[in-house]
């Protein structure tokens, strides 16, 4: 079979002047990549856990639809809990549930109501019997969790970060790895159901 210029030339980039093939110099990691290599390996285990623990929860056969912010928000809240990005991952959990409480409210022609934001929706719902207690007392316990990463709060404050690690006689990462896993459950349970 005869050869085409386009095969000759693919042959000839691959050879130097004297039609030796030249030898493959490796790059040598970059301190960056060194320190993101190492970052990598250090937390991988950790990691691997927490995926685990998505894996072992996460709602079967579960679909999302919506808008783009609603359906992104949901894998980054994942995403966030694998990589230890806990805090991201309490916020992101309250957004989301709170867009899922704001349509139900919405669909249910109270839309005030929707519009004055996740306390006063599970104080609405709790009053009217509309939503099971289980879960608005767990969306407010997540509610109140995360309030003081999103509004300054006085000392006397009962659920801020230092409190609870005080009450729980535990470490700022356990208590927020122990948060973040509420969080994820609260989010898998509200999917996986309906609020009716």
């Amino acid at each position: 079979m005869q050869k085409t210029n386009r095969h000759l030339k693919k042959e000839t980039l691959n050879i130097d002047l004297f039609g030796n093939t030249p030898r493959t110099i490796k790059k040598r990691p970059t301190k960056l990549e060194n320190a993101l290599l190492k970052y990598d390996n250090s937390t991988f285990a950790e990691r691997l856990e927490r995926l685990k623990f998505i894996h072992k929860i996460y709602p079967g056969g579960l679909l999302l639809s919506g808008d783009m912010e609603f359906v992104f928000t949901f894998s980054e809240i994942k995403e966030c809990f694998i990589s230890g990005h806990f805090i991201a991952t309490i916020v992101l959990t309250q957004a989301f549930i709170e867009k899922i409480f704001h349509q139900f409210f919405t669909d249910n022609d109270e839309i005030k109501i929707a519009n004055q934001g996740l306390a006063s929706m599970i104080k609405f719902a709790r009053k009217n019997n509309m939503i099971i207690s289980l879960i608005l007392d767990r969306v407010d316990d997540l509610r109140l969790k995360r309030n003081p990463f999103t509004h300054t709060k006085e000392y006397s404050y009962p659920h801020t970060l230092q409190k609870r690690i005080l009450k729980n006689k535990s470490q700022a990462d356990k208590q927020l790895d122990d948060d973040a896993r509420e969080a994820i459950q609260i989010l898998f349970l509200i999917t996986r159901h309906k609020l009716l």
